[in-house]
């Protein structure tokens, strides 16, 4: 399925789980008058264990793909392990709503695991090699460095180390091994930038190339290290899982900060403000998956992740769609006008983003024709999120709970 189809898809199912009236069992985005807070955690529980296995087992879709090229490389095998890596990293994103709430992805004391898993921006060069401005390759990565060992042990030992995008492990890693550098080439006769063009890594840097077999053999590892990771998440979420029952013991209050303190930060402090406006400010070395040019799908999954709990529903990998009691109904049990500036924020945040995807451009190109402050498409997507952020705090004060969003 295209990305035009994906995005379309999902606006039209979105749009249905907002705007539809709602069953007794269904009360995504309409007054509940049965919501409790109880029924809103458990219902938040449901959807992240959910959303946890769907990216634990489309991630293990997506080894078998990589599986596949490694042990017979093609550019047909390559384009499927790409298309796999595209279709799990949708699932992904939707699990960051469940970041910054004191749960096992950031908490060191569980598992700790979100810098291993999706650390970003990423340093090409400190994985393998580079194509300079000259067209020269330059090889100082660990994949060319002879001496450095090539086990999981080392190269989460190498993730982060001496700076921030000393990045070795986890999505964007794979993103780079399977698709390379993304060069945005100039266009011939012309002093501008193609930033439509993604990544374009020859099956030939796993045969024939340098170091081929050293970057097969770190591919293996990261993917193997990303399904291990995906695996503890699904585990710990899951029913009688140590995180869920952990969970499922906290007392309300405390229950519903930590999750409107992860889907409020999310929103307004991570996309709006470390993901959107850097990309805006400062060009591509901050958009997302630069070398996919999957940007695009990272913001709509991040987005709907958030509205997952908003609305109180999940449209699962097999189609189906998981219900419960949505923050909209608790707050408008508060404060129905609270209730509805949530929703109306909401919405509205929904159609800055399909005004995004409905340009039928990459976020890099995007991004390009905009500067903070110039209202553009990415900027108008910053502002709702931002917006929808301080909407979430205000639903948590009626709550009686209190939360940082920055």
């Amino acid at each position: 399925m295209n990305f035009k189809l994906k995005s379309l898809l999902l606006s039209i199912t979105t749009a249905c789980i907002l705007f539809s009236c709602s069953s007794d069992d269904d009360s995504s985005g309409t007054q509940n008058l049965n919501a409790s807070r109880s029924s809103f955690i458990e219902s938040y529980a449901r959807i992240a264990s959910a959303n946890y296995s769907d990216s634990y087992n489309t991630a293990l879709e997506m080894k078998t793909q990589i599986d596949a090229f490694l042990a017979s490389p093609s550019q047909e095998r390559l384009e499927l392990a790409r298309a796999a890596w595209l279709n799990a990293r949708d699932f992904y994103g939707q699990t960051e709503a469940y970041r910054e709430a004191n749960g096992p992805i950031d908490n060191e004391d569980l598992l700790g695991t979100e810098g291993q898993i999706n650390a970003w921006p990423l340093d090409e060069g400190y994985i393998d090699y580079v194509i300079n401005s000259d067209g020269t390759f330059v090889q100082n990565g660990l994949i060319g460095d002879a001496t450095f060992a090539l086990t999981e042990d080392a190269i989460i030992a190498k993730n982060e180390e001496g700076k921030d995008d000393n990045i070795s492990t986890g999505w964007h890693a794979i993103e780079f091994l399977l698709w390379g550098q993304d060069l945005n080439a100039t266009a011939d006769n012309l002093n501008v930038q193609d930033f439509s063009i993604s990544g374009n890594r020859s099956f030939e840097d796993y045969t024939t190339a340098d170091f081929a077999a050293r970057r097969s053999q770190y591919l293996q590892i990261v993917t193997d290290l990303l399904i291990s990771d995906l695996n503890d998440l699904n585990n710990t979420w899951a029913v009688g899982g140590s995180y869920r029952t952990v969970f499922e013991n906290l007392s309300e209050n405390v229950a519903l900060g930590n999750i409107l303190n992860g889907i409020g930060f999310i929103s307004n402090g991570e996309v709006a403000l470390e993901r959107i406006d850097p990309a805006i400010d400062e060009g591509q070395e901050n958009e997302h998956s630069c070398f996919s040019d999957n940007t695009n799908n990272d913001m709509k999954a991040n987005v709907q992740g958030i509205n997952n709990i908003i609305v109180g529903a999940y449209t699962q990998a097999n189609g189906s769609v998981l219900t419960g009691v949505s923050l909209i109904d608790l707050v408008n049990q508060e404060n129905e006008t609270v209730g509805n500036q949530l929703s109306s924020v909401a919405q509205t945040t929904l159609s800055r983003l399909n005004t995004l995807l409905g340009l039928g451009q990459n976020f890099d190109e995007i991004v390009d024709q905009e500067t903070l402050g110039s209202n553009g498409p990415a900027g108008q997507l910053s502002s709702a999120l931002k917006q929808q952020g301080v909407a979430i705090a205000e639903a948590a004060n009626q709550l009686g709970v209190n939360i940082t969003i920055n």
